[in-house]
């Protein structure tokens, strides 16, 4: 059970974003932008910026484009907020049903509710607020 509960906490640090990602997320909100130019902007290096795209684009924040400008690189895009946050509500709900799957592998331990995942986690009110539903 232990194990199971390590890796419970370890996969719900993947949904967790740092100031730094936070701050890119918000810059790419209002103009496409290469990691370069991000890394600029921000004060940020380049390799740290390019660790924070990564994180964002499996969380499904950002979006990125293959361009020919006389290079090959990616320029990246924010996702709209609305977007962006069932995205990482998807993700969290496969998360969940995965969980409930390996839990069941216990035999000493109970499903989780079956509510939905995202009551469960107490958030569905803030994401209601900010998706405007």
């Amino acid at each position: 059970m232990e194990e199971l509960l390590r890796a419970f906490t370890k996969t719900l640090e993947k949904f967790e974003l740092t100031s730094s990602e936070i701050k890119i997320y918000s810059l790419l909100l209002k103009e496409q932008l290469t990691p370069r130019q991000i890394a600029k902007k921000l004060d940020l290096s380049e390799r740290i910026v390019r660790e924070k795209l990564k994180h964002l684009l499996e969380l499904g924040l950002v979006e990125r484009e293959m361009v020919n400008r006389g290079w090959l690189g990616y320029i990246y895009k924010a996702k709209a907020p609305k977007e962006a946050l069932n995205s990482i509500l998807s993700k969290m709900e496969e998360f969940m049903e995965n969980f409930q799957k390996e839990a069941k592998k216990y035999s000493k331990v109970q499903a989780l509710p079956s509510r939905s995942s995202l009551t469960y986690f107490g958030i569905w009110n803030r994401v209601s607020c900010l998706s405007g539903s």
